[in-house]
């Protein structure tokens, strides 16, 4: 018998918070609630709601550069070859920039977003370059990108069409959706087509 998704609040245990799924608004609703800081991704939040379910004490991450605010004129560059600068966001000015480079079939993706995390001092030119060949990856119907671990969800239903490839989209979305609320880890299993 599963056991149903306890109620995100102060009072939950550790291992209760660790056991299911939330999405990333629940965290960061909660973080709010409770006044630690709801910025960063998924995992990042989920360590600092942890964090504070073990020990009581919000800690607020302090920023990269010693507690001094980014500044956040943001700006194009005068020439492609310029380092993305530290204090770049996906913001709408650059959707327009790469826009124009790239063309209007650009769109920001979490792969990018994990490339220049693992690349820091990358230039603008070398952006675009990683993009376009990600993007031609991406036509060739073999190609399957590596799932980020905060995607459970994309994971799932990867795995599950793989599985099942002649279930429907709704059918991997109800499966999905049962998974999600019951306690243990969110990764698909043969046996997930079996629970109702």
């Amino acid at each position: 018998m599963t056991q149903k998704r306890p109620k995100l609040n102060k009072n939950i245990s550790t291992k209760d918070f660790q056991d299911f799924y939330w999405l990333k608004v629940e965290l960061v609703d909660f973080c709010r609630e409770i006044g630690i800081s709801g910025s960063g991704g998924k995992i990042e939040i989920a360590g600092r709601i942890e964090k504070y379910l073990k020990t009581g004490k919000i800690e607020n991450k302090k920023s990269k550069n010693g507690g001094k605010k980014r500044g956040n004129i943001q700006k194009t560059p005068e020439n492609i070859n310029e380092v993305i600068p530290d204090n770049y966001t996906s913001s709408q000015l650059f959707r327009e920039y790469f826009k124009s480079i790239i063309g209007q079939h650009f769109h920001f993706t979490a792969y990018m977003k994990k490339y220049m995390e693992t690349h820091p001092g990358i230039t603008f030119k070398e952006y675009v370059n990683e993009w376009q060949a990600e993007y031609e990856r991406r036509k060739n119907k073999n190609y399957h990108p590596k799932i980020m671990k905060s995607c459970e969800y994309n994971q799932y239903i990867r795995d599950f069409f793989k599985d099942n490839p002649n279930k429907t989209r709704n059918e991997a979305i109800k499966y999905w959706k049962i998974k999600k609320s019951t306690r243990g880890n969110n990764i698909y299993k043969k046996s997930d087509i079996n629970i109702q």
